[in-house]
């Protein structure tokens, strides 16, 4: 097995370009873990603070997330399945998808490219952008399923609401929405996993509280999201 390697204080700011006071309110404030300590004054810090400190700085200048969010968003990637737990939601994803109202009556793909752009009407320089920050994902033939078609033809609506380029809206700006999502997402599985599949239910009965709950969990969230538009509004007003 590699053996860690430790970093000092001095030698995480040289490799992350992040200043030692940066690092230690970071630490302070639970963004990032608390070093190995080996004195009172001397603390240890593995690679991963190296990775870890290079994507909080990549959400805080490209994505624009304040640090409470992007604390956020890390603890969600440092949750994990057991080997159990993955077999259990492999048996279950099927089921839970094949019946989904956001799929439409006949939904279309899958199409390339330029396909793509010709069937929503976005420019290849839109689809493109949208693919950049994760939001569409072609196959290793180049080719977009129906979902990332329906996440194609949503952009191409907000194009169309008025979000043009004449007003400085770019699709990658989309990458806050994707961010929370998958965070929400993440959260969902986590509070899901604890509640409903660790307690020994049978998989068919799994896939049906998952896929009920995602429904109503969809129309939840478009309300609350009126709501909190809504209620930032009459705060600023």
């Amino acid at each position: 097995m590699k053996k860690k390697t430790l970093l000092k204080m001095k030698d995480l700011s040289k490799a992350t370009g992040v200043s030692s006071g940066t690092i230690r309110y970071y630490v302070q404030e639970g963004i990032l873990p608390k070093p190995i300590k080996t004195h009172r004054n001397m603390a240890y810090y593995d690679e991963t603070y190296v990775e870890r400190i290079r994507m909080i700085k990549e959400l805080q200048k490209k994505r624009y997330l304040p640090l409470n969010i992007i604390k956020m968003l890390l603890e969600s990637k440092d949750f994990s399945l057991s080997g159990e737990q993955k077999q259990l939601f492999r048996e279950i994803e099927k089921p839970l998808f094949e019946q989904d109202p956001l799929a439409g009556a006949s939904p279309v793909g899958p199409m390339n490219r330029e396909e793509l752009a010709l069937h929503t009407g976005l420019p290849l320089k839109d689809i493109q952008g949208l693919e950049s920050i994760g939001m569409i994902r072609p196959d290793q033939e180049g080719r977009f399923d129906s979902e990332s078609v329906q996440l194609a033809e949503a952009a191409a609506e907000l194009r169309r609401s008025g979000l043009s380029e004449e007003l400085d809206f770019q699709v990658e700006q989309l990458q806050i929405h994707l961010d929370l999502i998958e965070f929400l997402a993440r959260k969902e599985i986590e509070l899901f996993t604890k509640k409903v599949a660790q307690k020994g239910l049978p998989p068919d009965k799994v896939s049906v509280i998952a896929r009920n709950s995602i429904q109503v969990l969809n129309r939840l969230i478009a309300l609350l999201h009126r709501r909190m538009i809504r209620k930032t509004l009459e705060e600023l007003a």
